[in-house]
């Protein structure tokens, strides 16, 4: 794929990874388009957007995505497309020609060039591109090099043979701009063996941690402004910024209402009145009507929603359940079969209680022994799960975790819940989040087929254009009276977005190109047209601007004060962790005693996950990585404040085990390393590029 279809895919790899033919060459030569428009036509009126002064033309632009829903409809066996799947089709393709567009410009100006020798040397040699490969390979697999020769000499097709040459011509261009983007990516043995270490290597150890926040209040610390004024100075450059800004915005959204919902309601119900009348069996309708095409997979538990995992497998084969309200529309499902599967699934109930460091600890423990015996005598586990676990997420389903296989769990849960029988309470079980206590409510096995009536609940036509209209009116009114004021007139909520840069995500909003441009290329105070994002449309006004630079000392008093108190509580406790260094020689149980601080043990613990309840810690791992067992070291800073580690155990570096996982992470590295460089460098791109998008107007 070229690389444009990896940015889009938020993943980028290669620009090139074996790719015949370039995705907007296929529009221009095998559609017949232009992306300018010059073929004729009213191009002032009939150009959609213009990236780098390259204007985008809007029949190309239309037509390409007309042709890519044409597709996904296909691929979805002709299921129909919603506006806002159309939408977002309209952002994917627009994002695509962006990246096209800025791709060639930046070949051009690289100068990278690919001869018409390169191109024939290619089309004759022993490896022909595999997409014209699969043109002349026969019912055996086998290639016909001869009939291939005869069809790239014969005169008869020239035309078709420019077109191929050229696509040919974008592809290696892209092959030669891969290759000087990634000529100096590099992988060192040092990369691999610290990679291979991070993620094989054991250790245990114990610490003792001179807490800042514990061992010196903020009240004993005094910051005066030539602290603050020497603290910004001195780490200027951590308050450089890139140029930013913040909208008001009102949003007004194209999800169905209540009408849309009762209207497919009404359809649901009038298919299943042909049912029940034995006009059409269920299997009938749901091949005519729903919105899901049939599938001959059985289900496991985990792989529907809650709301339909619960509902059928609840039933017996044959039942027809419903009407189920979920996330993608309403649902009527018939159970065709039942078998027994293979895997094992547990439903399980949990409270979670967070590890504390510290003398805290033991209540900890002894808070979760205490919620397992009531649990046990019959206490409403629910109810114990609302009121004290930590996992809110759970909680609020009274612990729920739903169904679940032995590899969804960590394994010190999974070996508790699965050796429980349902109905079982069990616990406290120790795991990298925390003290659980665990509650089996249900083991199967069963996989089930069904046929599913699925209607999407989507916004009406009347719906889209209602909310549009509302969208439009607001903004004149917001031009007349003021945004804030026509907003509290009209009775709408306005949302401000935290500070948000040029590319990347706008907070509440998400990545959207049209809103980024209308806040980047107009003034403070001015009010944007209706601009379509994520289920709806908003009217924006832009309400603060700050240009790329140093960020002003009054702006970021409070981090520069919050930085400077930390540094003069760092210079209270360093004194002490160096005393305690000192008469930790012999180890730190004896000296901690004299020092009254607590010692507290890692426990056993890998280098790529961190010690438990202080994870990735790099202070720390980088202070106890460097020690041989039994040393001390010496105070390792970090931002809790100072740690003394004391290296119990360390495993032993495997050579016969790096010896066969070198490549392979070798490999991983490079790869890493090519798609940093490679996203760097489109973001890059994209930064200083001059984007106008204009399909606000051409769009609802």
């Amino acid at each position: 794929m070229a690389v444009l279809s990896d940015i889009r895919e938020k993943s980028p790899k290669f620009i090139i990874a074996g790719a015949a033919v370039v995705f907007i060459f296929l529009i221009i030569f095998d559609w017949g388009f232009d992306i300018s428009g010059r073929k004729g036509g009213d191009r002032q009126s009939d150009v959609i957007g213009v990236v780098n002064g390259k204007e985008v033309n809007y029949r190309m632009f239309n037509e390409l995505v007309r042709r890519t829903v044409e597709n996904q409809k296909q691929q979805q066996k002709n299921i129909e497309i919603d506006a806002e799947t159309e939408r977002q089709i309209r952002s994917q393709v627009w994002n695509q020609i962006v990246d096209e567009i800025l791709f060639e410009q930046e070949m051009d100006r690289l100068g990278i060039k690919v001869t018409d020798q390169e191109i024939r040397d290619i089309l004759t040699g022993p490896n022909p591109p595999q997409f014209l490969v699969q043109q002349f390979t026969d019912s055996t697999g086998t290639f016909r090099r001869d009939v291939y020769q005869t069809a790239i000499l014969d005169p008869q097709n020239k035309d078709i043979l420019i077109q191929v040459e050229e696509s040919i011509r974008q592809e290696q261009k892209r092959i030669k701009l891969q290759s000087l983007l990634l000529a100096t990516t590099i992988v060192s043995e040092n990369e691999i063996k610290e990679r291979f270490i991070d993620r094989n290597t054991i250790l245990d150890a114990k610490y003792v941690l001179f807490d800042i926040n514990r061992l010196v209040p903020d009240s004993e610390v005094n910051v005066t402004d030539s602290d603050l004024k020497k603290q910004y100075e001195e780490h200027a450059a951590d308050f450089q910024s890139k140029a930013a800004r913040k909208i008001k915005y009102v949003r007004f959204n194209q999800t169905a209402s209540a009408e849309d919902t009762a209207a497919i309601e009404r359809d649901l119900q009038s298919y299943m009145e042909q049912v029940n009348s034995g006009i059409m069996d269920f299997t009938e309708v749901v091949k005519t009507y729903s919105e899901i095409p049939m599938t001959d997979a059985y289900f496991k538990h985990g792989e529907l929603s809650r709301q339909k995992e619960d509902a059928i497998f609840s039933a017996k084969k044959g039942d027809i359940v419903g009407p189920i309200k979920d996330n993608d529309g309403i649902h009527m499902i018939r159970i065709l079969d039942q078998r027994q599967g293979k895997d094992e699934f547990i439903k399980c109930s949990h409270i979670l209680l967070n590890v504390v460091q510290g003398p805290d600890s033991v209540k900890v423990i002894q808070k979760a022994r205490t919620l397992l015996a009531e649990a046990r005598a019959g206490a409403d586990f629910s109810k114990l799960a609302r009121e004290n676990s930590n996992d809110y997420a759970s909680a609020i389903r009274g612990g729920d975790l739903g169904w679940a296989s032995r590899d969804r769990y960590v394994k010190p849960f999974a070996d508790a819940a699965f050796r429980t029988q349902v109905g079982g309470i069990t616990g406290p079980v120790r795991t990298q989040f925390g003290w659980h206590i665990i509650k089996v409510t249900g083991r199967d096995k069963r996989e089930i087929k069904i046929a599913d009536l699925a209607l999407k609940i989507n916004a009406s036509n009347e719906t889209i254009e209602t909310a549009y209209q509302n969208a439009e009116d607001f903004s004149i009114l917001a031009e007349d009276e003021g945004f804030e004021k026509a907003a509290e007139n009209s009775k709408y909520l306005v949302a401000e977005t935290p500070e948000f840069q040029k590319t990347g995500s706008i907070p509440g909003i998400g990545m959207n190109d049209a809103v980024a441009s209308f806040s980047f290329e107009n003034k403070l105070g001015d009010i944007s047209d209706p601009l379509y994002v994520r289920d709806g449309i908003i009217v924006a006004m832009i309400s603060n601007i700050r240009e790329e630079g140093v960020r002003p000392l009054e702006e970021v008093k409070n981090q520069v004060k919050a930085l400077a108190v930390n540094q003069k509580k760092m210079e209270k406790i360093r004194e002490r962790a160096d005393e305690f260094y000192k008469a930790a020689s012999g180890g730190i149980e004896a000296a901690a005693n004299s020092f009254n601080v607590n010692v507290q043990n890692t426990g056993e613990f890998r280098l790529s996950d961190g010690p438990p309840g202080l994870g990735r810690d790099m202070k720390f791992i980088g202070g106890v990585v460097s020690l041989n067992p039994g040393e001390v070291s010496k105070p390792v800073e970090s931002s809790r404040g100072y740690y003394v580690i004391q290296l119990l155990s360390k495993s032993a570096f495997d050579s016969v085990k790096y010896n066969m996982e070198r490549d392979g992470l070798g490999e991983q590295i490079l790869q890493e390393k090519r798609n940093r460089v490679v996203g760097e460098w489109h973001t890059a791109l994209r930064e200083k590029a001059d984007i106008e998008d204009n399909r606000g107007k051409f769009f609802r």
